[in-house]
Formats: C-alpha cells, sequence, structure tokens
C-alpha cells in the first residue's frame, strides 16, 4: 500500500475495504509531535500538519474525500456521503465508495466496523467514557447491516499494563458490562485503583450488541512509543490515524 511504517488489520473484508493505522514514523512534525502527528488541535504547527495530512492522503489514491472529527469523548454518531468539516462526533459512517474516514488516537481505542461484503463501514473513538456513554452501541444501531454481518478490528489504545484508573471509572462501566466481562476487564491495583483494559471492554460490548467476528488488540501505546504517541505518558503529543474506506471500482 504505500512505503510509509503502516499497521493494517488482519480481518476477513473484502479486497475492496482498506484500513491501516499510521505511526511515529514518516512525517514533518518536530519535538513532542515528531514526527507523524496528524492532529490539528494539540499545539503542533499548521503546515506539519497539512504536509503529513497530504503524506497521508497519498496512501490512498483516487480518494474523493477525507472525514475527520471533532472528538469529544461523547457518543454521537454521523453517517456520512461526502467529505464534511467540524463533524462534532466519536463515530462516523458511510456506505459510499472513495470516501476515507479516520479516527485521532494517544491511548483511546480506534475501532473499525465493515460489513462482511464491504458495503458499510464505520470508525469509532473509544475512550472510557464514549463506551461508557455508549458509542459501540450506538454504531453498530445506526448502521444498516445486520450485527451478525459485521466484521470488528482493534487498533492500538492504552493496553492493561498500564491503563490505571479508579473506582469512578469502573462504575461507569459496571453499569454497563456483565459481571464476568467486568471481571476480565479489570484487575484490582494498590488502594482505589484498577489496571483497565479497554480491548476486553470493547470486546465485551460488541458481543453485546450481536457482533461476534472481532480481531485486533493486543497493543500498548504507552509501552510501544516507537510507533505510537501516548496522551498518559506525554500530555503533549501528536496523534496516529487509523483509517478505513471503501476503494472506488
Amino acid at each position: 500500500m504505500s512505503d510509509m511504517p503502516l499497521i493494517c488489520p488482519d480481518w476477513e473484508v473484502p479486497d475492496t475495504v482498506s484500513a491501516f493505522v499510521t505511526t511515529r514514523a514518516g512525517g514533518v512534525s518536530q519535538s513532542a509531535f515528531n514526527s507523524f502527528n496528524l492532529a490539528d488541535h494539540v499545539g503542533d504547527t499548521s503546515d506539519a500538519v497539512a504536509t503529513n495530512r497530504r503524506r497521508l492522503r497519498a496512501i490512498l489514491p483516487g480518494i474523493r474525500g477525507w472525514q475527520w472529527l471533532k472528538q469529544v469523548h461523547g457518543a454521537r454518531v454521523v453517517v456520512v456521503q461526502e467529505e464534511t468539516t467540524s463533524a462534532k462526533a466519536d463515530a462516523v459512517i458511510t456506505r459510499e465508495a472513495g470516501l476515507a474516514l479516520s479516527i485521532l488516537t494517544a491511548d483511546c481505542l480506534p475501532l473499525l466496523l465493515a460489513a462482511e461484503d464491504g458495503s458499510e463501514i464505520a470508525a469509532l473513538h473509544c475512550g472510557w467514557r464514549g463506551l461508557a456513554a455508549g458509542i459501540i452501541e450506538n454504531t453498530i444501531q445506526a448502521m444498516q447491516t445486520p450485527p451478525e454481518s459485521i466484521l470488528a478490528w482493534m487498533g492500538p489504545a492504552i493496553g492493561p499494563c498500564h491503563f490505571e484508573v479508579g473506582r469512578d471509572v469502573h462504575a461507569a462501566l459496571s453499569a454497563i458490562l456483565a459481571d464476568d466481562a467486568l471481571a476480565s476487564a479489570f484487575t484490582p491495583a494498590v488502594g482505589e485503583k484498577f489496571m483497565a483494559d479497554l480491548y476486553e471492554v470493547a470486546t465485551a460490548l460488541l458481543r453485546q450488541q450481536g457482533v461476534q467476528r472481532i480481531s485486533g488488540g493486543g497493543f500498548c501505546t504507552s509501552c510501544d512509543q516507537r510507533r505510537f504517541f501516548s496522551y498518559r505518558v506525554s500530555p503533549v503529543c501528536g496523534r496516529n490515524a487509523t483509517t478505513i474506506c471503501i476503494r472506488s471500482a
């Protein structure tokens, strides 16, 4: 697909669906944003972000539009037919070929969904707040594809080895997870803390909605700072992009 270092999902989507995650390498950003930062809201220079986004766009020649979101850690989903600006949401769906969807993350979980026939795709930004608010449920309900025909892939997020949370996070997610899923997703740590597993949370919520074919996971953005930005390690940092599109014929 490109000479740029990318992570490509291993899932059973049709050849007409392309998906990948960028790494930190391959861009022009400096200092804490070194080097392939795709976010325009984190303090990086506008010229650097624009250059990096042009390089990103070159990965998918022939794309007619590229949809970014203004992510707010909520549960709003938008369905797009054309590229729009300033879409305030944390998930985006399209059924149109040639329109790339990108999610920006630096510890939160990027989640991709695709119809098994390649007719519909979605990209979700899943922090714990969005997961608790119902971002996965809302997206699946907004898709035309029945859950049993949806494929899911979980991209790089902070792993359970480093994601320490308090009782507030545990309580928020306990309201939507079954007891066995909650036990799998949280390991008691020192004091009032827990080690949380976003991959386990997302997997449980997908299954609760009827999505069974789930892949990905196993990354840790905190451990692997060579490839990934991590907000918890350094609050001033860039963002990796997780992208999916239906290629035009």
